[in-house]
């Protein structure tokens, strides 16, 4: 089942994501090699299944996933899972 909530737009959902943050672009810059958007969050989406009581998040029933753009790598709570980036690691 797809996370539930009430947001803004239409902005399409992604089953496999436990949270989301629905935004609405407020302005994009253009850096040279690419453009940064700057986004206001309108929704949060969150599946019922990784909820606690009063809406909260467990925590461990979510697989957080961050980016590092630094080192252009995935990482999972401490675990490193995955390398990307459009420069291929260079500086």
């Amino acid at each position: 089942m797809a996370p539930g909530g009430s947001g803004k737009g239409e902005a399409p959902l992604i089953e496999e994501c436990d949270v989301q943050l629905e935004c609405e672009v407020k302005e994009i810059v253009s850096l040279g090699s690419h453009d940064l958007f700057i986004g206001q969050v309108v929704a949060l989406h969150v599946n019922e299944e990784v909820q606690k009581e009063k809406g909260r998040i467990d925590i461990t029933k979510v697989v957080p996933m961050v980016y590092c753009p630094g080192a252009n790598e995935y990482w999972s709570l401490g675990k490193y899972i995955g390398h990307y980036g459009f420069t291929k690691g260079k500086p």
